[in-house]
């Protein structure tokens, strides 16, 4: 998809939609599970110092995630209105 990158590369406070999730086994199922799926909405609330972890807004709920488990995450950036 163009335009298409990883959420490990995202900035603060952007807008993105998930279009892909990459990985095997339980890392990628948990992530599931915790509603980062395919075409649900994203926002990079912070990024602690070193960017590890990263804070995420998706489904209303805010999760952290390691920057290995932000590889995995393929997004795309939203128009913001």
């Amino acid at each position: 998809m163009k335009g298409e990158f990883t959420l490990d590369m995202a900035r603060e406070k952007d807008a993105l939609r998930i279009t892909r999730i990459y990985g095997r086994g339980g890392v990628r199922l948990r992530m599931l599970k915790m509603g980062i799926t395919p075409g649900a909405d994203v926002e990079v609330l912070r990024r602690a110092p070193l960017a590890d972890p990263v804070e995420i807004l998706v489904r209303g709920a805010k999760l952290a995630l390691r920057q290995e488990e932000a590889k995995n995450i393929a997004v795309v950036r939203l128009e913001r209105r």
